[in-house]
């Protein structure tokens, strides 16, 4: 497994406090969520990364867009990280661990992955704490986030106030 794992949500994609509906699939960054994803980016600029991956869905593409346009970082997209939905939550489990299964099998140092909360909480989940419970799936990170997973522990960065990137 690389020593680093560096995750974040895709930016701001609705206001709704009662998820994306009919959008859940198809919802794009909000205009007010992309200042974060850049203040997020600089940040990474200098960080090295070996690895850059995110889901499919176009709010994560969107975000990695950004990702790469500040720091020349080039993801490639997972469908294992794509949005959950139309699936069971053992499913989802499933694809994560297969996921990290197949991430381990690489020499890679350090990696960035851009996903949705689910996913994230999932991602988080078994590298803290070795599994991934239904109880888990609420724990991630607000858009406009970035956590690092490493040895166990995570560390997280706020981006969503200009000067705001305590850690």
């Amino acid at each position: 497994m690389p020593s680093k794992i560096y995750i974040l949500r895709h930016g701001l994609a609705t206001h709704s406090t009662t998820g994306y509906g009919d959008q859940i699939l198809t919802a794009t960054l909000l205009p007010e969520g992309v200042p974060p994803i850049k203040r997020l980016a600089a940040f990474l600029k200098d960080i090295p990364s070996d690895f850059h991956v995110c889901s499919e869905i176009e709010r994560c593409r969107q975000t990695a867009s950004i990702v790469t346009e500040m720091t020349g970082k080039q993801f490639s997209y997972d469908s294992r990280l794509n949005e959950y939905h139309a699936e069971t939550f053992e499913q989802l489990r499933d694809r994560i661990k297969d996921f990290l299964d197949e991430l381990s099998t690489h020499q890679y140092q350090a990696v960035l992955i851009c996903s949705h909360g689910s996913v994230v909480s999932g991602l988080k989940s078994f590298l803290v704490k070795g599994s991934y419970l239904p109880e888990d799936e609420m724990d991630y990170p607000h858009t406009g986030e970035l956590l690092l997973i490493e040895n166990a522990k995570v560390k997280k960065w706020n981006f969503n106030q200009e000067g705001d990137v305590a850690g």
